[in-house]
């Protein structure tokens, strides 16, 4: 049996008088990867941005790990273990590759201005542990070779790389994944999918997922919940929300899913 991590409860998100979340509800166990898809305004940033604590709810609940974490503030949802990337890349482009992993560690090293202002208690390192920890981060995203690298200087793919081994740097149990394979090629959509089911299986990690690239999220997910103007009209496994006809009739159309 699969234990709750995440639940999302009634949430609704309002901009003056336009509903962006209307009664949103849907959970992600321990260990899951959960694709969360929709069309162009559905809804699902939104639902980010309110999760990671970015943006405050007008109704409704975010229960992670069996704490209620609605309205932030971003810190301590950082705390709690939850990260999150965004559509563009996340990463300082005037720095290091180094550089960039270590301020997402910053939360985690004992005695750091961040590490207190956030009042995180677990995964906290020595100082003197920094340079092993980031070794062992830019290795597991295979980002050695561009250590002294400015961010900004590297390749589209590579620094969408980064901004995930930037969040990983904070230890998160639970990873928001917004768009991660929007503007990669065929070959680094595929290195994507390989390094998130890593995650996933060797690392324990739980990952929820915003993507529009169909074929990723049907081979990757084991779950996935439909947005449609701001509303949750499906939730089911890859199979099922395949062949459900109002999410073909709203957001898959025809069944080619490689560019969707």
């Amino acid at each position: 049996m699969t234990i709750e991590l995440l639940r999302v409860e009634g949430l609704c998100r309002n901009f003056g008088g336009l509903a962006a979340l209307r009664n949103v509800s849907f959970s992600v166990g321990k260990g899951e990867l959960v694709g969360l898809i929709g069309p162009n305004g559905a809804g699902k940033t939104t639902c980010f941005n309110v999760v990671s604590g970015t943006m405050p709810p007008s109704s409704g609940k975010i229960i992670f790990d069996g704490k209620d974490i609605s309205g932030g503030p971003p810190s301590r949802v950082v705390v709690s273990g939850l990260a999150r990337t965004f559509q563009s890349t996340s990463t300082y482009p005037g720095v290091s590759v180094a550089e960039n992993v270590y301020r997402g560690l910053l939360s985690r090293v004992r005695g750091t201005t961040m590490a207190r202002l956030t009042g995180r208690h677990e995964h906290l390192i020595d100082p003197g542990q920094v340079d092993a920890e980031v070794n062992a981060l830019l290795e597991m995203f295979d980002l050695q070779q561009w250590r002294d690298s400015a961010a900004g200087s590297l390749a589209y793919g590579l620094q969408k790389k980064l901004g995930i081994a930037i969040a990983m740097a904070t230890r998160p149990s639970i990873l928001l994944l917004d768009e991660p394979a929007a503007g990669l090629n065929h070959e680094e959509c595929n290195e994507l999918g390989r390094l998130l089911r890593e995650l996933q299986q060797r690392q324990g990690l739980t990952i929820l997922l915003v993507e529009h690239h169909m074929a990723l999220v049907m081979e990757l997910c084991e779950r996935i919940v439909v947005l449609v103007q701001g509303e949750k009209i499906a939730e089911g496994t890859p199979a099922e929300i395949r062949e459900n006809p109002a999410v073909i009739e709203a957001y898959l159309g025809a069944p080619d899913y490689a560019h969707a």
